[in-house]
């Protein structure tokens, strides 16, 4: 099981972007509609709500901004979402590998459809038998986000490949199953790597 930003993918600061383009795309004043503002409605979204939902996003940012946008919006929101990834040749190198070894999968804290564009983007999911985003799943730490996959597997056969220590790495683990941190910190306390790439070495 994987996360995907800044584990998969990495996240980067130009993304914000993202929102920038959605609003031209609306034909929106940029000087009305500030996406810095924007964006950290939608981070704070993603990190007090356990499913999301579209509309619910929506009339969040439009609360917390004091803002009037409409589905548009979000739906223009997710094709630029949608377009953050780039082709990295040693993760589809090593995602290949695995598949053909174990049964993948992601659980991610945010929208399904546009995390598997972004996987599609760059070339690798097509290895991965299912991509459980937060509006079908629960979102993480939550511990019940990981049920989803031990109705078909036992804890002892899973393994959770994620880069945040406390969304990813501790409730993981909490649970008995085992959990690889993709760091670049220096702690002796858990099973780490710091490439993707090294996970061919050791499974």
């Amino acid at each position: 099981m994987f996360d995907i930003d800044n584990t998969l993918i990495p996240w980067k600061d130009e993304y914000v972007c993202g929102v920038y383009n959605a609003l031209q795309s609306c034909n929106l004043d940029i000087s009305k509609y500030d996406p810095k503002l924007i964006d950290a409605a939608i981070e704070d979204y993603d990190n007090h709500n356990k499913n999301l939902n579209k509309t619910k996003l929506l009339n969040f940012i439009n609360n917390k901004c004091n803002y009037d946008l409409n589905n548009s919006f979000i739906d223009n929101l997710f094709k630029e979402q949608s377009r953050f990834a780039t082709k990295d040749i040693e993760v589809e190198k090593t995602i290949k590998y695995l598949s053909e070894k174990y049964d993948l999968y992601v659980i991610t804290n945010w929208f399904t459809e546009i995390q598997e564009n972004r996987l599609k983007k760059m070339g690798i999911l097509k290895y991965f038998k299912k991509v459980y985003g937060a509006d079908i799943n629960y979102n993480k730490p939550d511990p019940r986000c990981f049920d989803i996959i031990l109705k078909d597997y036992s804890k002892k056969d899973c393994i959770y490949v994620g880069d945040n220590l406390e969304k990813d790495i501790k409730p993981t683990l909490n649970i008995g199953i085992r959990a690889i941190w993709f760091t670049n910190e220096n702690n002796p306390n858990y099973e780490k790597i710091t490439k993707i790439s090294e996970l061919m070495n050791i499974l």
